[in-house]
Formats: structure tokens, sequence, C-alpha cells
């Protein structure tokens, strides 16, 4: 599970865009070679296996939260950062 703040309303669209990418980005460049259930590096990663499994995004003090297509979350897609229909 990772929480963090991606920035401020007062950043605009584009800085907090921005800042969403660069997170994702080294979410992804530190993925660990092995993950999920088990000891570390006795199960090797199949091929579709997901790293990215629900996001959330919220603001501080608001109720609830939106469901983000993984899709345009995960650097590896062809649809990341896009804008989804």
């Amino acid at each position: 599970i990772v929480r963090l703040g991606v920035g401020r309303g007062s950043f605009g669209c584009d800085k907090l865009m921005d800042n969403l990418r660069e997170m994702m980005n080294e979410i992804q460049s530190v993925k660990p070679e092995s993950f999920g259930k088990g000891k570390k590096g006795q199960k090797k990663v199949a091929k579709g296996t997901k790293y990215y499994l629900k996001a959330h995004l919220s603001c501080t003090q608001g109720k609830g939260s939106v469901l983000v297509d993984l899709r345009t979350l995960d650097p590896t897609s062809s649809f990341f950062m896009s804008d989804p229909l």
C-alpha cells in the first residue's frame, strides 16, 4: 500500500500531472524482480502478473474517493497518463 500526496490544489492541472507521472515512474523503477506471496527471491513473476491492483484518488478533506483506471497509471502501458474515455 502506498499513500502519499501528489501536490496542492493550487498547483494547477499540469503540475499535478507532472508530479503524478514522476511518482508512478519512480514506483515502477524500484519494483522488485519478485513480488507477491512467498519468500523473497523464491517466486518468479509470471508474465501478465499485475503489480498495480487498485488506485484511488481523493482530496485531503473531501468525502470519498474516485477509482482510477489502472491503464492510465501503469508506466508500462500504452495508455500511461492518457485521458480515458
